[in-house]
């Protein structure tokens, strides 16, 4: 079960560009974790 708290805590590290959703050749920065992808890019969407 996917947890709320490390959706928006993923998703509010993805938007202030320190983390990635999925991997970018070139860059070394920490992934948000397969299981939680989808969930952090729809609660992004949903954020704009």
């Amino acid at each position: 079960m996917l947890k709320r708290y490390l959706i928006v805590s993923y998703g509010i590290l993805v938007k202030a560009k320190m983390w990635n959703l999925e991997e970018v050749e070139g860059e070394n920065k920490p992934l948000v974790p397969q299981e939680y992808q989808i969930a952090v890019a729809e609660y992004l969407v949903g954020q704009n």
